[in-house]
């Protein structure tokens, strides 16, 4: 069986194409706005901020923007994500002054919203059963690819770049790249207009959430949306402060955290393998399963070497995620809901990485009150454990029956 259909082949080179070309801008953006404004002797607390409002917006913005993609189609979301990231980048990249650094950070997160959603809708839209679950694991290894290639970029235009002008290079650099895309979007590839059968498809009259969620597969599926998205932020999260706590130094915190990444990685690119051998819940499963034993064990190792090892073995698991996760919602979703489904998962994403890094900072504070040595921090690694691990028993108990594989429906939004 070929990984995809030749028929498909073109059009989905060209959305993974989009996708590595915007993420590699927005990745290069993200890090350039944090050293940008400490060269701009801003306060700790407003570099947060900066960073919080690519998160923010977009939390509020999800839902609203998902239902929109789901009435217009895709293509003119991605050219007015595309046309915004432009503003974003560019203004930091010709006014150097802090104000326009928030002005990025506002406009960027939110148009690059625009732009994931759509090009996650397309992904999925382009094959149906084992083919979507392919396409969703070569689009998670495309944005791994970009999410490395970002931050290089970002460095060697900076470093390289005539003083005074460092980090607006970086910003060009990145507008350039979305500038590219637009192009490309709008006089080469010419996809993603919704179509006759997809309007057909569209509810009639309100919808809500609720509505969304009244299947059973659809609640769970999203609980363990929030679950494991909140075992992967709070490793970033907690892993420099356990490792600072045993006397880890920045360089073998760093290699702790490249393990995960390297792992991430290497799973999504064996995603097709592992897909002809076990149903997407089956892995869903599994991921809730294996967090928790790491987080179990997270806080009683402090050798360096075993820390990379747990940190391989969750990278491993939580990589498995986004796919499977990615593809059940194009397969359980009502017709004409599906920018819809993917909005309030990106909803929920982004609540937990605005949420938890003030929740898990402030309960460490407090246990840094009563207790000390290297079990300081322990209990927030097995509160991490009981949750993803409750999740994990319940579909143990009780598995879902359905696959993406099980009963394909048909999908527009690939012409």
């Amino acid at each position: 069986m070929r990984l995809i259909p030749v028929r498909h082949a073109p059009t989905l080179l060209a959305v993974l194409s989009l996708a590595v070309i915007s993420h590699t801008a927005f990745n290069a953006s993200r890090m350039t706005v944090s050293l940008a404004a400490i060269q701009l002797k801003a306060p700790t607390y407003m570099v947060g901020l900066l960073l919080s409002l690519y998160a923010l917006l977009p939390m509020l913005l999800s839902l609203p923007f998902g239902r929109w993609i789901d009435r217009v189609g895709t293509r003119l979301p991605m050219l007015l994500g595309a046309i915004g990231l432009a503003v974003g980048f560019s203004v930091p990249a010709f006014w150097h002054e802090l104000p326009a650094l928030f002005v990025n950070s506002a406009c960027v997160g939110v148009s690059f919203l625009l732009f994931h959603m759509s090009v996650q809708k397309l992904t999925g839209d382009l094959a149906d059963g084992p083919e979507r679950l392919r396409n969703f694991g070569y689009l998670t290894v495309a944005y791994s690819i970009s999410g490395l290639c970002g931050p290089i970029i970002a460095g060697f235009l900076i470093d390289h770049a005539g003083a005074g002008v460092s980090f607006g290079a970086s910003f060009a650099g990145s507008t350039v790249l979305i500038i590219v895309a637009f192009i490309l979007l709008k006089w080469r590839w010419r996809f993603g207009a919704v179509t006759p059968a997809q309007i057909a498809a569209q509810p009639t009259g309100a919808t809500s959430v609720r509505d969304l969620l009244r299947s059973s597969e659809m609640r769970r599926l999203y609980l363990s949306v929030v679950m494991v998205s909140a075992a992967w932020d709070v490793h970033q999260f907690l892993v420099p402060i356990q490792g600072s706590k045993i006397g880890l130094s920045a360089s073998q915190i760093g290699l702790v955290l490249g393990s995960f990444a390297s792992a991430t990685f290497l799973i999504r690119v064996l995603m097709p393998w592992v897909a002809r051998h076990f149903t997407e819940w089956q892995m869903i499963t599994a991921v809730h399963c294996v967090a928790a034993v790491v987080y179990v064990i997270y806080p009683l190792v402090h050798v360096h070497a075993g820390l990379m090892f747990l940190s391989f073995v969750l990278g491993l698991g939580l990589g498995l995620a986004q796919p499977n996760i990615m593809a059940l919602i194009h397969h359980v979703t009502p017709p004409g809901r599906i920018g819809e489904a993917v909005g309030l998962r990106l909803t929920m994403v982004n609540a937990t990485q605005t949420v938890l890094p003030t929740v898990f900072g402030s309960a460490g504070s407090v246990l840094a009150l009563f207790m000390s040595g290297t079990l300081t921090f322990a209990p927030l690694f097995w509160g991490v454990a009981l949750m993803v691990g409750s999740g994990g028993v319940a579909l143990v108990r009780r598995p879902p029956q359905r696959g993406a594989g099980d009963s394909p429906r048909a999908s527009g939004d690939t012409d």
